[in-house]
């Protein structure tokens, strides 16, 4: 169990455990007046429910649909969410599906904020745990622009959709958004302070703003936290 400071959860089951990445993302998108919220390959739930305890700070009853192709962990998310109690398990939707059929079924909803911790490596060599490689890799489970295609065909008008990648993905997956949406943010992520970026995350909407850049280092020289990592975490970790 991963013990977060208003809420705790069960990760042993699921594709993915809790990590860095997933809480990064989470801290960095703000949902604003999103009422409609989907979560694109879930795992245990990590990034629904901290973005779900920001929503509860609003208070606000929002829809949270959460969706992964494997079926352990959208049923431990489901687990985790009867126990979460910062918003009633009836704000939250949960389906062992592909983005592919969800897109396909019908009357699909319509989101106001999408997110996703998408699968990263193609054609690299394949770890020999199923599970992982359902996480990991998105050779025959989701490509990059089957996950343009499916977040376009559901992001509401004025929604946004943010995820996180490395560099080198990054930029292949921005070159299949040019033409359908504006980049808003770009935050830049460095494990330390002497190494390159390693993580982006990206925010995208259908209607032009000026893009917010910035960046920081989770750890300085020392390799202790740095400020700005511990102020963005600050509400979930209790590292802080």
């Amino acid at each position: 169990m991963f013990h977060f400071k208003q809420f705790d959860l069960e990760h042993e089951r699921s594709t993915l455990k809790i990590g860095t990445d997933a809480v990064l993302l989470a801290a960095l998108t703000h949902p604003e007046t999103a009422q409609s919220v989907l979560d694109i390959g879930c795992g245990c739930g990590v990034i629904a429910f901290c973005i779900a305890q920001q929503i509860a700070e609003q208070q606000q009853d929002p829809t949270i649909f959460v969706i992964d192709v494997d079926a352990a962990s959208v049923a431990e998310a489901q687990e985790n969410a009867e126990k979460f109690s910062l918003l009633p398990t009836s704000c939250f939707q949960f389906e062992n599906i592909r983005l592919q059929d969800f897109v396909n079924q019908e009357n699909s909803p319509r989101f106001d904020l999408i997110v996703s911790n998408p699968p990263f490596f193609h054609g690299d060599l394949k770890p020999q745990d199923k599970s992982k490689l359902q996480s990991k890799h998105g050779d025959g489970q989701l490509s990059f622009p089957e996950l343009v295609e499916g977040v376009d065909a559901l992001l509401s008008e004025n929604g946004r959709f943010a995820l996180i990648l490395p560099p080198m993905e990054m930029a292949e997956f921005h070159q299949l958004t040019i033409g359908k949406w504006h980049c808003r943010k770009t935050v830049q992520i460095r494990p330390t302070e002497s190494k390159p970026v390693y993580r982006i995350v990206r925010e995208y909407g259908r209607t032009p703003q000026p893009e917010k850049e910035s960046q920081f280092s989770i750890r300085n020289a020392a390799l202790q936290y740095t400020a700005e990592y511990l102020e963005l975490v600050k509400p979930y970790l209790t590292i802080c």
